[in-house]
């Protein structure tokens, strides 16, 4: 597969995982046991995947060891997820699963703020969800949940949009390509 096919077939995984993200989260928010919500969240974690996959390609040149911790963080980080999503009672698990699903965020917003290839406000939205979803692994250990949930919209809203605009920079002709 070409990197131009990877990439737009990134930017489209991205926007099927906003989709399934807000949906999941609005089924989240009325029943949180569904084993719907579990199936659309699981399925946004693999489309997911395949944009952290698209993003450690991209970022090869500026930074490959960064590049594939950001990809590997990200894979432990879906499976704390999907574990998280099978144990809603769990909140060291949902901890450790939103601190784990901060760690690529900061790791691809650095590369990105950091090289010129992606636009700055990308990088800042990866940055600042990163640092939102790490806010929300500590206050969960804390057991503040009504805190937590409150952070979490915040950080799943800034992941939307860095996911938003990933899906317009990876469908752009205009891109430098990796």
């Amino acid at each position: 597969m070409s990197n131009n096919n990877l990439f737009r077939l990134a930017g489209w995984c991205a926007a099927l995982s906003i989709v399934l993200t807000l949906a999941s989260f609005a089924m989240y928010t009325f029943s949180p046991a569904s084993p719907v919500n579990t199936i659309l969240a699981t399925i946004a974690l693999l489309a997911v995947t395949v944009v952290y996959y698209a993003l450690s390609v991209f970022h090869k040149k500026d930074s490959a060891a960064l590049s594939m911790a950001g990809l590997v963080l990200w894979i432990a980080a879906a499976a704390a997820n999907f574990a998280s999503l099978m144990d809603f009672s769990n909140n060291v698990l949902y901890a450790v699963a939103s601190l784990l699903f901060a760690l690529p965020l900061l790791i691809f917003g650095y590369v990105a703020y950091r090289g010129a290839r992606m636009p700055r406000g990308l990088a800042v939205a990866a940055l600042l969800s990163g640092v939102l979803w790490a806010i929300v692994g500590f206050i969960s250990f804390g057991g503040n949940w009504s805190t937590g949930m409150v952070i979490t919209l915040l950080a799943t809203l800034t992941w939307v949009v860095w996911l938003g605009w990933l899906w317009r920079v990876f469908l752009s002709e205009k891109k430098v390509p990796a």
